[in-house]
C-alpha cells in the first residue's frame, strides 16, 4: 500500500510539473522532434503529460524492473532486425 501511495504521489507532481511545463520548452521538443503524422494538431499535453508522468513514476518506484524492461525491449528490437535482416540476405528478389 505504501509503494502505491508513494507512485501516485510521484505520478501527481510529475503530471503536475509536464503540465504546466508544457507550454514552455516541452510543448516545443514535442512539436519539433514528433513527426507530422504523430501531431494532432490539437491539444496533445493531456496525451503526453500522462504518459511521462507513468513512466517517471514507475522509473522513480522501480529503478530497476525498468532498465530490465528497456534492456529487454531493446535486445528484442535487436534480435528482430537481425532475423528480418538474414530472412532478405536469403530471399533472392526478382
Amino acid at each position: 500500500m505504501t509503494v502505491t501511495l508513494i507512485w501516485l504521489i510521484a505520478f501527481a507532481v510529475i503530471l503536475l510539473l509536464t503540465v504546466k511545463s508544457w507550454s514552455g520548452g516541452l510543448g516545443t521538443f514535442f512539436e519539433q522532434k514528433m513527426p507530422s503524422l504523430l501531431v494532432s494538431g490539437g491539444d496533445d499535453r493531456w496525451v503526453w503529460c500522462p504518459a511521462i508522468a507513468v513512466l517517471g513514476a514507475t522509473a522513480l518506484i522501480r529503478p530497476v524492473d525498468m532498465i530490465f524492461t528497456v534492456i529487454l525491449l531493446a535486445l528484442i528490437v535487436w534480435l528482430g532486425k537481425s532475423l528480418v535482416g538474414w530472412i532478405m540476405d536469403r530471399v533472392k528478389m526478382h
